[in-house]
């Protein structure tokens, strides 16, 4: 297991929530461990990963809409997601070929200053920022009336 991993589940042990993740070690290059769980959004389960490999990169991931961008929604969908992605630093929400949205945290840092407890904290800004943005994001995606005039101005 790579250095940034244990001290994860270490710091994960301390604050009594080893239990929250379910701890994946990949057999690959850069040794890289995911951390998964879930963080309840509107009452909702969305997936998150953290993800620690050798890398000078730590990534936390959550999906925050599986399959939902189509050809009518993609453009309304793309504008409002630069407009979040302007708007936040720590973080950025990203569609993917699949047609999924996810929210994605680059904590740069070596084996030696990674911090676990940056991760709880940048975790916690995640779900405030969704608890804030969620419904917007839900209303784009699924609203018909409002994807079907920006397709008609194209």
């Amino acid at each position: 297991m790579n250095k940034k991993a244990k001290k994860l589940e270490k710091h994960l042990a301390e604050i009594k929530m080893e239990n929250v993740f379910q701890k994946e070690e990949l057999k690959d290059e850069l040794n890289t461990v995911l951390f998964r769980s879930f963080m309840e959004i509107e009452g909702l389960q969305l997936p998150l990963v953290v993800i620690l490999d050798d890398s000078i990169y730590s990534i936390v991931r959550t999906l925050v809409i599986g399959k939902g961008i189509n050809e009518k929604n993609q453009k309304l969908v793309t504008t409002v997601l630069n407009e979040l992605n302007s708007t936040y630093k720590a973080f950025k929400y990203l569609a993917t070929n699949n047609g999924e949205i996810i929210l994605d945290i680059c904590i740069p840092c070596t084996e030696e200053t990674f911090d676990p407890n940056l991760v709880r904290i940048m975790l916690d800004v995640a779900i405030k920022n969704l608890n804030e943005n969620y419904r917007k994001i839900i209303k784009t995606v699924w609203d018909e009336d409002k994807t079907e005039n920006v397709s008609e101005n194209k």
